[in-house]
Formats: structure tokens, C-alpha cells, sequence
């Protein structure tokens, strides 16, 4: 991944609301070798599992040589048991942007904002497989995570409710270290407004007050509008993220 503190060739294994997740970065592997490795993984874990692969974006946006159905890579899971699901853009660009929020967003209130920001993203995100359907035990997960801070998390109030915000985070162990849009969404009731664009820019403009000089975001491939906003602003992509899922004990 651009700017990754580490280029070591490893698989890690996490969990999450779904079952297990499998993320390996296959710049950092040997061709074949990722592939024999995931194998000898995927054969111990049981229940459903998501498997993450990263690739680095050359200027094609369709994967690369990772395309799910027509290489060998693409193949291979296949015969392990995994389906393609969908990509996810890493798109990064320098900080500052060229070009003003104009709009004015105040900083998330812990202990107060939690119930009603749970109901806006719920509303935004009806549709999405991780960021839908949060709870307040999800939040205060999050809260509790050393990187969050409150001030990172812009909101914008239209006649006293949340109608947008920007929820951006901090990577400390990249080098230089970047500042990510985490999570930005528009309750559905004020589209069409151009919030989304100025609520992108209002998270940037408060890492680029915290010193930030790189900024990121991640995005589903297929959500068109987001990406040519992005794009517009200047964000190009530079990792591609492919999700495999399928049921284990996968082997071939």
C-alpha cells in the first residue's frame, strides 16, 4: 500500500461483524506465492470469511493483474471456494486542497452526538455492507480507539440536526504520516445540496490545520458519483482493494 511503514510479505487475520477476514498485500509477494500462502491459511479458518486484496492502481482501475475471473490469481481463489464481492479505491492526493469548504462545521460532542449521528448514518448507508446498520455499542468501540478524536469529527447542523458530516482519522505509521476521510455521509433529506463535496473539503482543510501534508480515502468502485466528486477534487487512485468472501474450510 502507497506509503506502508512495512513492504514485509505477510497475511493477516483479523474478524468482523461477518465472520473472518483474511487482508494480504500482493505488491509484497512473489508471484504464485500469495495464492500457496492464502491456501494454507484459509484451510483452518471455518465459517464465513472475507479476504482482502490489496494491489497498487497503475493507472488501470480494474485491478491490474488481480481481475477476479480471468487470471490465474482470479482462478485460483475461485477453486478455493471464494467469489468476488467488490472493489474498494484507495485514492490519495497532496494537502491543502485547492479549493475552500465554504461552510462552517463544529467538532462531535462525545456523550451527546452518539444517538443522533447513529440515525443519519444508518439513514445514508441503508445500503452498505460495513457501514450500515451501526449501533451505539460500535461507536463507543470506536471512541475508544487511540487514533479517534472528537475534533476530527466534522459536523455539519442544519435547524439544530445533523444533516452531514466528516468523520476523518490520522495514520501516524505511514510515512509521511496521512490524514483519511474515515466515513462522510449526507442524511439522505438534504441531497442535492452539495454536501458531500464540501463536507469532503471541511475534513481536509481540519487535517491540513493539524499538519497534514497527505490526504486518502477509501471508496466502493461502483459508487460512480462518489468517485467523479473525487476525482474532481483531485484524489487519484493508488491502491485497489478486491474482496473475495466464501465460506470455510476453504481448499482446493
Amino acid at each position: 500500500m502507497s506509503g506502508a511503514a512495512s513492504a514485509d510479505p505477510i497475511i493477516s487475520i483479523g474478524a468482523d461483524q461477518h465472520g473472518a477476514v483474511v487482508e494480504a498485500n500482493a505488491a509484497h509477494w512473489p508471484p504464485g506465492a500469495l495464492l500457496a500462502a492464502l491456501r494454507l491459511q484459509l484451510r483452518d479458518i471455518s465459517g464465513p470469511v472475507s479476504v482482502w486484496i490489496d494491489h497498487p492502481d497503475h493507472g488501470e482501475t480494474d485491478g491490474g493483474d488481480l481481475a477476479p475471473n480471468e487470471t490465474e490469481f482470479g482462478r485460483g481463489l475461485a477453486e478455493l471456494g471464494l467469489t468476488f464481492e467488490r472493489d474498494l479505491y484507495r485514492m490519495e492526493r497532496s494537502l491543502p486542497m485547492d479549493q475552500p469548504s465554504g461552510i462552517d462545521t463544529r467538532s462531535f460532542v462525545v456523550g451527546q452526538d452518539e444517538q443522533a449521528w447513529v440515525k443519519v448514518n444508518n439513514r445514508a448507508f441503508s445500503w452498505h455492507r460495513e457501514q450500515g446498520g451501526w449501533t451505539l455499542e460500535q461507536v463507543a468501540e470506536r471512541q475508544a480507539e487511540p487514533w479517534f478524536d472528537a475534533d476530527g469529527f466534522r459536523v455539519y447542523d442544519i435547524d439544530g440536526d445533523i444533516a452531514a458530516y466528516c468523520w476523518t482519522k490520522v495514520h501516524a505509521d505511514e510515512d509521511p504520516p496521512i490524514g483519511e476521510v474515515y466515513v462522510i455521509a449526507v442524511d439522505p433529506q438534504y441531497h442535492g445540496r452539495g454536501l458531500g463535496r464540501a463536507l469532503t473539503l471541511a475534513g481536509y482543510e481540519h487535517l491540513t490545520d493539524a499538519g497534514l501534508t497527505r490526504a486518502m480515502l477509501y471508496v466502493d468502485a461502483d459508487n460512480t458519483p462518489a468517485v467523479t466528486l473525487y476525482l474532481d477534487l483531485g484524489l487519484e487512485v493508488a491502491v485497489v482493494r478486491r474482496l473475495f468472501t466464501g465460506t470455510g474450510p476453504l481448499n482446493s
